[in-house]
C-alpha cells in the first residue's frame, strides 16, 4: 500500500477506536471485549508502523551498499527522538491523525537531518576519462551513497561506468551538499 492509503486505513481504524471509547470504557473493552478490541490494536498498530514508515522514508535515496551505514544513522535519530511514543499516545489515546502526521513530519525532518554528515561524506568529484590529447569534460560532484549526480542546481540519478574517475573533494559547496 501506498503512504495515502495507508493513511485511509489508519483514519478508519482511528475512528473505529474512537466510537467504540465513546459508547463503551475502556475496561469494558479489555475485559468483555477483549479479542475484537485486541485485533483493533493490533491493526492500528501495525497500520501506524507502515503508515510512518513510509511518510519518514519517503524519497530517501541509498544504494544498497550503503544501507548498513545509513540504517544505523536512521535508527540512532528515531532512537533519540523519542517521537515514536509520542506518535503511539497520538493514535491510541486520542486518535489524532493530525498529530500523527505533524510528529511523522518532524520525525522525517530529524531523520534528513542526522543523514546530512553521511551524505556529505560521500560526494566525490566525478571526472571522466578521455583518450589521450582530448580535454575532459568539466568535473562534477558525485554522491556515492545516492548515486546521484548534482547538475543545474540538483540531485540527479546517474550511474557511473568504468569511463569514470571519483576523486575525494576536501571542500564542498554548501549549495552542492
Amino acid at each position: 500500500m501506498d503512504k495515502n492509503e495507508l493513511r485511509t486505513v489508519l483514519e478508519g481504524h482511528l475512528d473505529t477506536l474512537k466510537r467504540n471509547l465513546a459508547v463503551v470504557s475502556l475496561e469494558e473493552l479489555k475485559t468483555k471485549y477483549r479479542k475484537p478490541f485486541e485485533e483493533l490494536q493490533h491493526n492500528i498498530s501495525a497500520t501506524a508502523t507502515a503508515y510512518v514508515k513510509q511518510a519518514t522514508l519517503e524519497n530517501l535515496r541509498i544504494r544498497s551498499d550503503f544501507l548498513e551505514e545509513a540504517r544505523s544513522i536512521i535508527q540512532a535519530s528515531i532512537d533519540q527522538s523519542g517521537l515514536l511514543h509520542q506518535i503511539s499516545e497520538a493514535a491510541f489515546r486520542r486518535q489524532d491523525m493530525d498529530e500523527v502526521d505533524r510528529l511523522a513530519s518532524d520525525l522525517k525532518s530529524r531523520i534528513s537531518l542526522a543523514l546530512t554528515p553521511f551524505y556529505e561524506s560521500h560526494i566525490r568529484l566525478y571526472m571522466k576519462k578521455t583518450p589521450p590529447g582530448i580535454p575532459p569534460p568539466p568535473a562534477s560532484f558525485y554522491n556515492e551513497a545516492t548515486g546521484c549526480i548534482w547538475q543545474n542546481g540538483a540531485w540527479v540519478p546517474m550511474e557511473i561506468g568504468r569511463d569514470a574517475v571519483l576523486l575525494p573533494v576536501q571542500d564542498i559547496p554548501k549549495t552542492a551538499a
